[in-house]
């Protein structure tokens, strides 16, 4: 375990919480760091250094100076491209919060791609989805995005993704940017905004299927695709359906929701099914085994978020309570 003094900003590793950044050193030796889970304060005994790329492979490069070459220039290769993702991430006129970026850095260097976003409501999810968007594209790894968002939202998300973070998606449907009347709009269009109830009808679906498949497909408020069970009878609504099509239709999947649980845990089930069907056999194991959730679901509360300089970034409520005599 760590031994050498700690620094701010240095990434390290923690058993339980995995790869972080040290936010500060208290004055009692612990440390507070930033995990995907959140903020944590531990001991510095229970840390190791995170390795960079580079690190990675300098350790595993042995002999010769022909090798050694090869490996620098495969390390400047791998480099070059992050000077423009720092900027695609810094270019949009936001101040980016550690929790964002963190989940940035988390989904576009995943493999598969295929998240339950489930942050509290006020941490930005549509900010770290259009920063995903954008560092996808900057790897050369997007070219055909499709969100999937509610009626009432259509609007707020592209004046977001297009106006803050200059996307240049396109409304889809029969008062937007794009419709499907004269041909197949899913084929001829690679960056589609367009409402669950607008592409849930079954011929939708069938176009859907018949264009090339997405990059990435994001489906806003995702406890909508709901999912029941009656005895034994399962009943998929048109919402889950038409996610069901599309997860299979797309490379990479994204679900956001602050509220996806509902209080049911089969409604729960079946929406994690649509990102991994082999992670839970049932609902009952996916509450024993809630653990392996982790492998799909990103989830900050505020009291987690913090600001660059570590301070918490939404105050602490205090109720104080009084008797009278």
């Amino acid at each position: 375990m760590m031994q050498t003094k700690l620094q701010t900003g240095q990434r390290v590793r923690h058993p339980e919480f995995g790869e972080g950044v040290v936010v500060a050193v208290a004055a009692d030796g612990t440390v507070r760091a930033f995990f995907v889970s959140g903020e944590r304060q531990v001991f510095p005994t229970s840390l190791v250094p995170a390795l960079t790329r580079a690190e990675q492979i300098i350790a595993n490069v042995q002999g010769g100076a022909e090798r050694l070459r090869h490996a620098w220039l495969h390390l400047e290769a791998y480099a070059l491209p992050l000077m423009d993702n720092a900027a695609a991430l810094t270019s949009a006129p936001i101040d980016l919060l550690p929790h964002q970026v963190v989940l940035t850095h988390q989904v576009a260097t995943a493999a598969p791609r295929r998240f339950l976003v489930a942050d509290e409501v006020g941490l930005g999810k549509t900010i770290e989805t259009a920063l995903i968007l954008r560092e996808l594209a900057s790897r050369g790894e997007l070219t055909r995005a499709l969100m999937v968002v509610p009626a009432g939202l259509v609007n707020n998300w592209h004046r977001e993704l297009n106006e803050v973070f200059n996307l240049d998606f396109e409304v889809f449907g029969t008062e937007g940017d794009v419709t499907d009347r004269k041909s197949n709009a899913f084929a001829k269009h690679d960056r589609l905004i367009a409402s669950v109830d607008t592409l849930k009808r079954p011929a939708r679906i069938k176009r859907l299927k018949d264009a090339p498949t997405w990059d990435l497909v994001v489906f806003d408020e995702a406890h909508h695709l709901s999912a029941y069970r009656n005895v034994r009878k399962v009943r998929k609504t048109e919402n889950y359906k038409l996610a069901e099509a599309l997860r299979d239709h797309a490379r990479d999947l994204l679900l956001l929701s602050a509220t996806p649980h509902q209080g049911d845990h089969f409604r729960f089930w079946m929406l994690i099914q649509l990102l991994d069907p082999t992670l839970f056999k049932s609902p009952e194991e996916m509450v024993e085994e809630r653990h392996r959730l982790n492998a799909v679901v990103y989830r900050r509360t505020k009291a987690d978020a913090c600001t660059p300089d570590g301070a918490p970034l939404f105050t602490r409520r205090w109720v104080h309570t009084s008797s009278s005599a």
